[in-house]
């Protein structure tokens, strides 16, 4: 071994000069199950400023761990996602999750007032799941409507998170986020568009119509996922 090269003493020194520090795990495990654009990272970690962000996804794609593919678009889209090394971060990230809400259970994900905030589920049967009991238990005003009355819910409950968990035609979905638009520009407010898709439907050929929300996740999606990316909105 040359003089230049670092010596460990314990193999977790290895592992924490891959993925030490406050961000990396974190960026890690909004990957962990599909790729995202830095848009999106950038508003699920609204703590990270975009130089720090930019940095830390250099050094994850130069250790190996991420991969950055570009799509010749309008305008261009680039997005970041785990390569099979980053996939062997993944139980470590997982652990770190579950110890964080096991030891941490009155934690809270941002200091917004949940309770003020209006969500539509657009689902194909407007029943209770276990995603609307998750928003209501943490305070969100929620309501399930189909795809056929979305648009005409939509300007009448001015909601400030859309959430479509369904299998929408690209008419129907057009449509949608038509009319997402047009709430906010009549009501000169935001609203966060998320989508929750399968890997089947993200590589589909309707995926640029997913490409018109703010946030995609693929399914299965945790509750504690979606609260998160909600709560972490930009104010």
């Amino acid at each position: 071994m040359s003089r230049s090269e670092t010596k460990y003493n314990c193999p977790i020194e290895i592992t924490l000069k891959v993925i030490g520090g406050k961000w990396k795990c974190v960026i890690l495990w909004w990957l962990r199950h599909e790729a995202k654009r830095f848009s999106e990272l950038k508003q699920l970690m609204p703590g990270i400023t975009q130089k720090v962000l930019t940095q830390q996804l250099r050094e994850l794609e130069a250790d190996g761990l991420i991969r950055r593919k570009f799509y010749r678009e309008t305008p261009p889209r680039t997005e970041y996602s785990l390569t099979s090394y980053g996939e062997t971060i993944r139980p470590i990230t997982e652990l770190m999750c579950n110890w964080g809400k096991a030891h941490k259970p009155e934690y809270r994900f941002s200091f917004m007032p949940l309770d003020s905030l209006r969500v539509l589920i657009v689902k194909q049967q407007a029943e209770s799941n276990c995603l609307l009991k998750a928003l209501e238990s943490h305070g969100f005003w929620t309501i399930v409507v189909t795809p056929r009355v979305a648009t005409t819910k939509l300007d009448q409950l001015r909601p400030d998170v859309v959430i479509v968990d369904a299998d929408l035609t690209e008419t129907d979905g057009l449509a949608l986020v038509s009319q997402i638009e047009a709430v906010e520009k009549a009501y000169s407010k935001k609203v966060l568009a998320i989508a929750l898709i399968s890997a089947a439907a993200a590589d589909s050929s309707k995926g640029n119509l997913w490409q018109n929300f703010q946030l995609r996740l693929t399914k299965p999606v945790q509750p504690t996922e979606v609260i998160a990316a909600i709560a972490n909105r930009p104010l």
